[in-house]
């Protein structure tokens, strides 16, 4: 490749935090950046809300094609902004467009589809839309940089999953002058079909695509995500699962499979475990604040479970997750077992705020640990002088020493710290019902003090600015004691890998490209750090019975040794998913991508 190659990279998930690719651009960035410098750029959707979170804009554009072609862009009345996202360990430049448009250019977008691609959208909906006319801008935007650009200039488009790739198509139709590659992380048809049919992965090679995405109204997004595929210099995959996939549903042999990483390496050996003891604690007074008012835990026999991942009740496992769990208690009550679980939920869904209660335990929690140290300073120097002066051997009163201003202040807050009720099962107040808060109260999980299991479902991201945790997710990672991610259908599997990476140990399961990984790349099938749940041909109830089982094999080995040992990898394991050398496999699918779009000019 030519040293000032431009390299866009187009994502849903840039400045937009949705799911596991959003990790997967975020850990990315900064490798590129370091790699590319100026000549490398993010394009997603702009939305103000999120944007203003950490984007910061451009004011002032230069003369260069690039700023013409927003200039450009912006003539025409779409709205498109240049900026840098402030991650933490970079500052990539980023485009951001604003996927909605006017209904006239949105109609016209629509007959073009029909008439070039036979692609109908009459019966679209807002995500359709938005990814139609972010699509629409895009092609608007690369076709006019080209324009303004030499011809010897090579521009690179890195188009991720169908929501961003709606512009993919059209630019080759129009053979527009750029190298396109096409990464499909998860196919839309696979997830709906790996939590709607049975035996899934066994049948892919039997399925009718066209038939399926009709049977369950995608047929406009399946479409698109083909073409996409159709029409890429190059098709680029995370799995061999997504890669039987691809040829199945999208009528394409990816040229390459590329597994995710991430861009740095985790600490080892005592930073890994001084890590976790900071980060528990943090878990631990978040714990103690929900449930102390109602009934005490020791967090000496606490051991803190968690999953997380996009709001996909079956994709995700939070089925088997919940069953499990529930037997767990069961069995954990009927052996009077001292142990007590905590599971924690986080998975994104709209809600309307953070419960009062949940705020107010926490408050009070502070309150109360103000007032104690208040006690504290005070009690410390008359302790002293108690016992340095004539009466010093005799243990003192403790009560004698506190003042009565001090006792009314630590009877208001404890009368205000406690309460009757149960500790709240959810932290938000969602907008309705979900599978999650219903399989738990069908199943009783709500809590009570005789159980050993308690759920705290968290509906948010976690960020320290807005979280009740006061901490990022990956210190919340660190802070627990098992990462659970049974999940059925995972093309690859961010969050389980960040867990392990992050020394927590982690179950996942056999049709995770993270878990086929560490299978067979890092031999660790079998030991304490990965467990691995079998789901491409065990029944979800037999998955159940098998993660129950580990959970139970998990708190033998805790009451025996009253110590969860930290995951570790080996150094050549976590060479593999750093950036720095997985960026070297994009880098020759890059190379293909500018053979192929130019294969006469014999420069690759």
């Amino acid at each position: 490749m030519k040293p000032d190659t431009l390299l866009f990279e187009i994502a849903w998930e840039v400045c937009n935090q949705i799911g596991g690719i959003y990790t997967y651009v975020k850990s990315k960035a900064p490798a590129m950046t370091d790699i590319y410098g100026d000549n490398y750029f993010l394009v997603g959707p702009y939305f103000h809300e999120k944007a203003k979170l950490d984007f910061r804009p451009i004011r002032e554009l230069d003369n260069s094609p690039l700023s013409r072609a927003i200039l450009y862009i912006r003539s025409l009345g779409y709205d498109i902004h240049l900026g840098y996202w402030l991650l933490e360990e970079a500052r990539p430049r980023v485009i951001l467009i604003n996927p909605i448009i006017p209904n006239k250019a949105l109609n016209e977008v629509k007959t073009a589809l029909w008439q070039h691609q036979e692609i109908s959208a009459l019966e679209s909906n807002v995500l359709l839309d938005q990814v139609l006319g972010f699509g629409e801008v895009s092609r608007l935007f690369f076709t006019k940089l080209i324009e303004e650009t030499d011809i010897n200039q090579d521009i690179i488009a890195h188009f991720h999953e169908w929501m961003s790739a709606a512009a993919l198509a059209e630019l080759a139709r129009q053979q527009v002058r750029i190298a396109t590659v096409f990464t499909t992380h998860a196919t839309s048809l696979g997830r709906y079909l790996a939590s709607n049919e049975d035996q899934y992965f066994c049948k892919i090679p039997t399925y009718n695509w066209q038939q399926k995405a009709r049977e369950y109204g995608i047929e406009a997004q399946a479409q698109l995500e083909r073409n996409a595929a159709k029409y890429a210099n190059v098709l680029v995959t995370n799995s061999e699962s997504t890669a039987a996939e691809c040829e199945v549903f999208l009528g394409r042999k990816p040229d390459s499979i590329v597994h995710s990483g991430i861009h740095r390496k985790p600490g080892v050996g005592y930073e890994v475990f001084e890590w976790h003891l900071q980060n528990r604690q943090k878990i631990d007074a978040f714990v103690k604040a929900l449930f102390s008012p109602s009934y005490q835990l020791r967090s000496d026999k606490t051991l803190y479970f968690f999953t997380s991942g996009r709001y996909e009740f079956y994709n995700k496992g939070f089925d088997v997750t919940l069953q499990a769990i529930a037997r767990l208690n069961e069995e954990l009550v009927r052996r009077k077992s001292e142990t007590n679980v905590v599971l924690f939920i986080i998975s994104k869904q709209p809600f309307h705020n953070i419960k009062p209660d949940v705020l107010e335990a926490r408050q009070r929690f502070q309150e109360l640990q103000r007032i104690c140290k208040m006690i504290s300073a005070k009690l410390g120097p008359r302790i002293y002088a108690n016992v340095t002066g004539a009466e010093g051997r005799k243990l003192p009163d403790l009560n004698q020493l506190i003042d009565d201003d001090l006792q009314m202040t630590w009877r208001q807050a404890l009368a205000n710290f406690k309460r009757k009720s149960l500790p709240p099962t959810t932290t938000h107040h969602l907008t309705g019902q979900d599978d999650i808060l219903a399989f738990c109260q069908q199943a009783g999980l709500t809590n009570n003090e005789g159980d050993n299991v308690k759920v705290i479902y968290h509906p948010d991201f976690i960020e320290r600015v807005t979280s009740l945790f006061s901490m990022e997710y990956l210190e919340f990672v660190r802070g627990c004691h098992l990462g659970v991610f049974p999940s059925l259908y995972e093309p690859w599997g961010y969050a389980p890998m960040e867990t392990v990476l992050h020394g927590t140990p982690v179950v996942t399961s056999d049709v995770s490209g993270f878990g086929h990984f560490a299978r067979q790349a890092a031999e660790m099938e079998g030991n304490n750090e990965v467990k691995v749940v079998k789901r491409r041909e065990q029944s979800s109830e037999q998955a159940v019975i098998q993660l129950t089982e580990i959970f139970l094999e998990f708190i033998e080995d805790f009451e025996s040794h009253q110590y969860i040992p930290r995951a570790t990898l080996p150094k050549s394991v976590l060479d593999s998913l750093c950036w720095s050398e997985l960026q070297k496999r994009y880098e020759e699918n890059y190379k293909l991508a500018l053979l192929r779009y130019q294969p006469v000019a014999g420069l690759y």
